[in-house]
């Protein structure tokens, strides 16, 4: 005999399911770029005073910049410091909060730039407007003593703070997938390993997105993670590596390695002298800190518009930076920085001819240039 459930019950099961569905999928997506909030910003202040107000508004503006063109060092651009010393007059509303942290209240200062005014001064000083940005998707396969598994970031929520907070930082409109039984159907932990993108994509369709990120993460000592990366798009794909770092870590880096390739690809700065593509390795970059300082100073210098990490060999990093003019106006200001030394690249040794007939015998094997310039961190 078939029960039927009385007619309220049955509408409030049926909303239940409905708002549970409708949860789990939102919470899966990040609008890091939606609309204004490329415009906000907040940051930690002293105290209300007009003095204060406006350094900071100049910092947030930074940040604002950050996202709007996509490129990490545009602080660092001559055409930018007006528009940073303009920050109080780009202000279209801000306001104060407090919080306590650790005993203690802390004062936090949140302001909305005037998207038309900040956007039309950044084009009229032929800096780029990133408008269109491409929605992707993140697919992550960690590896731990042989065993591969999909990592769900639901179960990691410290590290998944970590890369929406990077996602929001940067503007990168970043979904994660809902990991269900349909997901772990659809893809395996091997397919991602080996880059099979047939499946990758046919996984990726119930997702609104124009990209993929897929990264393959393997354990080292001290629960720190090295990752191989896939930026996949309708064309093919581009790999990069990320250094050995705790697992947040490891995928906010992985975000930001993404939109640097990506800010390149759509929002290139202008590029004086026909320079680009310059590949530059660096040697005794021994921890996170260390690379921070390096990624600051590249993104300082004067002759480097874009940085990409292209390839991470123990301590030794390889960039490709796009250049605003020559490498000789490269190595120029990163002798004068003081903070690297130049190094003797490899040399490749020229073949050995045998004098016997049609026989040709390799030289021994050496190392082949990888780069065009070699430089030591020092402390």
């Amino acid at each position: 005999m078939q029960v039927k459930l009385p007619r309220m019950k049955t509408i409030s099961l049926w909303f239940a399911v409905l708002v549970l569905a409708l949860s789990a999928s939102s919470a899966s997506v990040v609008h890091a770029d939606a609309g204004g909030e490329l415009f906000t910003a907040e940051i930690v202040v002293a105290d209300e005073g007009s003095e204060t107000r406006n350094a900071a508004l100049s910092e947030m503006l930074e940040s604002v910049l950050v996202r709007v063109s996509g490129n990490t060092g545009i602080a660092g651009q001559p055409a930018a410091r007006d528009i940073l010393a303009s920050a109080p007059s780009l202000v279209q509303q801000y306001r104060y909060r407090t919080s306590a942290s650790g005993g203690k209240t802390v004062r936090h200062l949140w302001a909305r730039f005037d998207q038309a005014g900040v956007e039309r001064m950044v084009r009229e000083r032929g800096l780029p407007v990133w408008v269109q940005r491409p929605r992707v998707l993140l697919w992550v396969a960690s590896e731990r003593a042989g065993k591969r598994v999909l990592l769900n970031l639901e179960t990691q929520p410290e590290a998944r703070a970590a890369v929406l907070a990077k996602a929001q930082q940067r503007g990168m409109p970043l979904q994660l997938p809902l990991m269900d039984l349909e997901d772990q159907g659809g893809l395996t932990p091997a397919d991602l390993w080996s880059d099979y993108l047939p499946v990758i994509r046919q996984a990726s369709a119930r997702y609104p997105h124009d990209l993929i990120l897929a990264g393959r993460l393997s354990a080292r000592r001290g629960k720190k993670w090295t990752g191989s990366w896939s930026l996949i798009g309708r064309d093919g794909s581009q790999v990069y590596q990320t250094p050995a770092l705790a697992l947040g870590d490891s995928l906010a880096f992985a975000v930001d390695q993404a939109q640097n390739l990506l800010a390149a690809r759509y929002a290139p700065l202008s590029v004086a002298g026909g320079g680009s593509g310059t590949l530059v390795r660096f040697s005794d970059v021994y921890d996170l800190a260390a690379y921070g300082r390096l990624l600051a100073l590249l993104e300082g210098l004067e002759p480097v518009g874009q940085v990409a990490l292209r390839r991470v060999d123990r301590d030794s990093f390889l960039f490709e930076l796009q250049l605003r003019g020559s490498q000789g106006d490269l190595a120029r200001a990163l002798d004068a920085a003081g903070q690297v030394v130049a190094e003797p690249g490899p040399v490749a040794l020229p073949v050995r001819f045998d004098p016997r007939p049609d026989l040709t015998v390799a030289a021994p094997s050496v190392a082949q240039p990888e780069a065009d310039l070699y430089y030591r961190l020092i402390d």
